[in-house]
């Protein structure tokens, strides 16, 4: 039967890994830190009176960060037994993590005392304000803990590894809470909920809805291969969940003005998910070039058809179908540098 070889952490025998139900943990502590974000984006977007670092929604952000720190401190500290050296009381995958809590921590502090001398941002100014940039930076090291645990615990199983609910909830869980948060600092560029196709404006605003649709065919599209680098195969549900984070939550930025355009994509997602499982089965190397093509190509082609259906697109044919196919290819493209070449091992 062929496999893929794909990069994954290395990781010595003797290390100590994790399991599946200790990153199902932090997992679930990434989507409180999520949630907390998307509730102190919506304040800071609905409530033009917020001129207060010490606010009920960056309680329910920061609450959701000592969650996951908690979440990520080694049980052999917990129990007050550490044994070896430092470097092994840490489960292979968590030190990245570990590091992002620290660096969270500051950042907290800095935003803090950024908002006591400057004010409280809003709009895009609150995107780039550099201590929430920190913030986004010590977050998705948090936040990517259980693709890395799951990476170094399959590098260390004796035989290839098989897919399981239990071990691939995290990586999913996981996947939705870090393309979310991208997704929330790159809200000015999605064309998820600014619908560019139902304008038909020229000049500079079909170019920058043609850069939006690339933008995030770019994350939707690295986020899927960040897994399929680490763990060697894609799991069941992962476009769907990538796509679904990309395109629902920020709507409420906007009270999902254009729900129709956010949700018709999660359609060709799914059928993203179910070709891209065929093709694993049928020719696995060739999964991180079906995934780069299928998943703009269909997730494009179906955020369209949301767009006709609620607002009408507003396009030509040449264009709308020109972005739809360029998307593709360059979908095709990045899946091609994923792959590098490799040749499939035989087991």
């Amino acid at each position: 039967m062929a496999t893929t070889t794909a990069p994954s952490a290395t990781t010595a025998r003797d290390r100590p890994v994790s399991t599946p139900r200790r990153d199902l943990a932090v997992a679930l502590a990434t989507l409180w830190l999520t949630g907390g974000l998307y509730l102190d984006g919506w304040a800071h977007s609905h409530v033009p009176e917020l001129e207060t670092f010490f606010t009920p929604w960056h309680g329910v952000l920061y609450s959701g960060y000592a969650a996951l720190a908690v979440a990520l401190v080694p049980a052999s500290l917990w129990r007050g037994r550490p044994a070896g050296p430092v470097r092994d009381w840490v489960p292979a995958g968590y030190g990245p993590g570990l590091l992002g809590a620290v660096l969270f921590a500051v950042g907290g502090a800095v935003d803090m005392a950024w908002h006591t001398l400057l004010g409280i941002e809003v709009d895009l100014e609150a995107l780039l304000s550099p201590p929430h940039l920190l913030l986004l930076t010590a977050g998705m090291l948090m936040i990517t803990t259980p693709v890395r645990a799951a990476a170094a615990r399959h590098a260390t199983a004796a035989g290839p590894a098989r897919p399981s609910v239990l071990g691939d909830l995290p990586v999913l869980l996981s996947m939705l809470s870090a393309v979310g948060i991208a997704a929330f600092f790159l809200d000015y560029l999605s064309p998820f909920i600014d619908a560019p196709a139902a304008s038909d404006g020229y000049g500079n605003g079909q170019p920058f809805g043609l850069a939006q649709h690339l933008t995030f065919t770019t994350l939707v599209v690295a986020a899927a291969l960040f897994v399929w680098t680490r763990l060697g195969r894609i799991p069941v549900g992962l476009l769907t969940v990538v796509v679904a984070a990309a395109s629902v939550p920020n709507g409420v930025f906007n009270d999902f003005e254009n729900l129709a355009a956010q949700l018709w994509p999660l359609a060709g997602a799914v059928v993203a998910d179910v070709a891209v499982q065929w093709v694993a089965a049928q020719r696995p190397h060739r999964v991180p070039v079906a995934v780069g093509a299928l998943l703009p190509l269909l997730v494009w082609a179906t955020h369209l058809i949301g767009v006709q259906t609620s607002l009408g697109v507003a396009w030509s044919e040449e264009l709308w179908a020109g972005v739809v196919v360029l998307n593709t290819l360059a979908g095709a493209v990045l899946g091609t540098l994923a792959a590098g070449g490799r040749v499939p091992a035989r087991a």
